[in-house]
């Protein structure tokens, strides 16, 4: 189907989106104008935002597994390692508190040059394009790429767009059509050139190159996942506990293979690949995991895939989110009692 609608769309034919991405490994990231495509929609841009906000806790979820997902290619692990601005809780907090606060911005923000969201984004890109330049005189060739940024654009919405059931979140087809369309202008104001953006004009050509994505690269390296990433994952998960603190490492990592539906990593047996059923109920991943991270796991399966389909319950989660929000930014007691009060404070945009 991708390959028919090749013409009328611009769009990759499906199976050489990988190998293009390939070509955007050789290709950093840059510092240029930050300026709105021609085919930017506001109307999209705004609905989008408001689908965001009613799925406010399955988003964010989803983008916490999407992170410890990108986390273990071995391109991007490298310059995190290079970064040293990640690889313990404390720094792990500062670091990536502030890109739920990025985040956030582009989701709450219009996008005009004098907004907040604008300011944002021109921030993150510029940093990008410092950190790649700063790498690369250390170690030719690493680089923050086109292919990397890809993929973690990936760890923001993939999993939002593969295992929108499994996450529960609510939306129609014109929900994700503008969902797309706003993460695509995201895209393109990073600096991701059109033919190596993830997110392209159709929901549907979008969720090929997602999942392309995740089947090949994320979970091969989800499944060999090496000593620095489980270090860099739990600093991740450490850190962030301080936004949520019902997160735990071993459960949000099965999470997240769940999310990326590798076989053996359902958490109800009706999820279970049809081919794969017999040896993965034999066997479920989860049974070494302390109690206390297999009642994590369960009540957030149960979240997911039960209360989140319900209003009330809905509403609920994301309450809590927007509350998390709020405290992270102007009273992080939680932080306080991790790091002390002079690192909790994280401001953006100063």
């Amino acid at each position: 189907m991708v390959a028919a609608n090749n013409s009328r769309t611009g769009e990759l034919p499906e199976v050489r989106y990988l190998e293009i991405l390939e070509e955007g490994a050789n290709i950093s990231v840059d510092y240029g104008d930050i300026e709105l495509p021609e085919w930017y929609d506001d109307a999209k841009i705004k609905r989008a935002q408001e689908f965001f906000k009613r799925n406010f806790y399955a988003m964010f979820v989803g983008k916490l597994c999407g992170l410890l997902a990108i986390v273990t290619v071995p391109s991007i692990l490298r310059i995190l390692v290079h970064t040293n601005q990640s690889s313990e809780p404390r720094t792990a907090y500062r670091r990536y508190v502030a890109t739920v606060m990025h985040t956030l911005e582009w989701y709450y923000e219009d996008m005009v040059p004098t907004s907040r969201a604008w300011k944002s984004i021109t921030f993150v890109r510029k940093t990008h394009a410092g950190v790649s330049k700063q790498a690369a005189t250390v170690r030719p060739g690493m680089i923050i790429s086109q292919r990397d940024m890809a993929i973690t654009q990936f760890g923001f919405v993939g999993y939002a767009i593969i295992s929108y059931r499994k996450m529960g979140i609510q939306f129609d087809s014109k929900d994700m059509e503008a969902f797309v369309h706003f993460w695509r202008v995201i895209g393109h104001m990073m600096g991701i050139e059109e033919r190596f953006n993830a997110c392209t004009d159709r929901f549907e050509t979008t969720e090929q190159r997602m999942s392309l994505i995740a089947n090949g690269i994320l979970k091969p390296a989800l499944l060999n996942h090496t000593d620095d990433f489980v270090k860099m994952g739990k600093a991740l998960i450490e850190g962030l506990w301080c936004f949520n603190p019902f997160i735990e490492y071993d459960s949000f990592l099965f999470l997240t293979m769940r999310f990326n539906n590798i076989p053996g990593y359902h958490y109800w047996d009706d999820e279970a690949i049809a081919d794969a059923r017999e040896s993965t109920r034999k066997v479920r991943q989860y049974e070494h995991f302390t109690r206390y991270a297999r009642f994590l796991l369960y009540c957030v399966c149960y979240i997911h895939s039960v209360l989140l389909n319900i209003a009330l319950f809905r509403w609920y989660f994301n309450s809590q989110m927007v509350l998390s929000r709020f405290l992270i930014t102007y009273f992080p007691f939680l932080a306080f009692y991790q790091f002390g009060v002079t690192d909790s404070y994280v401001q953006i945009l100063k």
